[in-house]
């Protein structure tokens, strides 16, 4: 039997209506690799499994009888899977084109590869942010009082290869042998930072992550989530878990005082 160079993990959640079209998409991927779909579902009320079962790819499936968390979904599906590479990729994505074939030519030619991510781009072909630096207390400072650019949110580095503090998971090719030295994602993080969390697990290893913007990738930003606000959103107790509570004390300080330092700037631009 033929070895399998990619394994797609997708983990679903409310993906009903986008599940179909990212099996239609991969289906339709110009890479000829031998890849493996693996479905790991955390939401058992929704018709995502039954929809995923009748199509033609046949993704192997995993279906949680509750959320378990992205990050424990993930290692689930790590754990049947059999590639030479990993892809994590949200359901909410499109492979463009050749996407996958850049991928895995670009891990091929970089044997000392942490991860990399292709190009990100909303559903009218703009280009979305993905890349990042730590977000440390410094980042922030530098962003909010000094107007350093791309210190802290999500950019967008250029139509280069380039090595990046951190990329999204929407998209983000892992090398099997780099998930048995670093381990899979913490499942500590049910949702939210297990990107950032695991970027920098890489970086303590030396390994380093890329923005491959040759491969590219639609993402519908947002289409699996469903949180009625911020304090209902798992965002918030996955960023106590990855600073600890008195640095996430310290950096919501800076986050504050450089919010209001940015309104009053604004403020004098206007009078001025």
């Amino acid at each position: 039997m033929k070895d399998i160079d990619i394994s797609i993990i997708v983990v679903g959640y409310r993906s009903e209506k986008t599940i179909v079209p990212f099996l239609d998409a991969t289906r339709k991927s110009r890479d000829g690799l031998n890849k493996e779909v693996i479905l790991v579902d955390n939401y058992p009320a929704d018709k995502c499994v039954e929809l995923a079962g009748k199509h033609p790819l046949k993704p192997k499936i995993i279906e949680n009888s509750e959320n378990v968390g992205l990050s424990k979904a993930f290692n689930q599906g790590y754990k049947i899977s059999k590639g030479k590479y990993i892809l994590i990729i949200n359901p909410d994505t499109r492979v463009n084109g050749s996407a996958l074939r850049l991928l895995f030519d670009f891990a091929e030619e970089h044997p000392v590869l942490g991860a990399v991510a292709p190009m990100l781009l909303n559903e009218n072909g703009k280009i979305q942010p993905s890349v990042f630096m730590f977000p440390t207390i410094w980042n922030a400072i530098k962003h909010y009082f000094f107007g350093v650019k791309h210190s802290f949110n999500k950019y967008y580095p250029g139509n280069k290869t380039t090595k990046v503090d951190i990329a999204v998971m929407a998209a983000f090719l892992v090398p099997r042998v780099t998930i048995n030295q670093v381990g899979g994602l913490d499942e500590h993080y049910f949702l939210y930072y297990e990107d950032i969390e695991y970027c920098r697990r890489l970086h303590r290893f030396d390994l380093p992550v890329y923005f491959y913007p040759k491969a590219k990738v639609v993402h519908i930003h947002g289409a699996s989530g469903n949180f009625s606000g911020h304090l209902n959103s798992p965002l918030l107790a996955s960023a106590k878990q990855y600073y600890g509570s008195s640095y996430f004390a310290v950096l919501n300080s800076v986050l504050w005082a450089g919010h209001k330092w940015q309104v009053l700037l604004r403020g004098k631009r206007f009078r001025d």
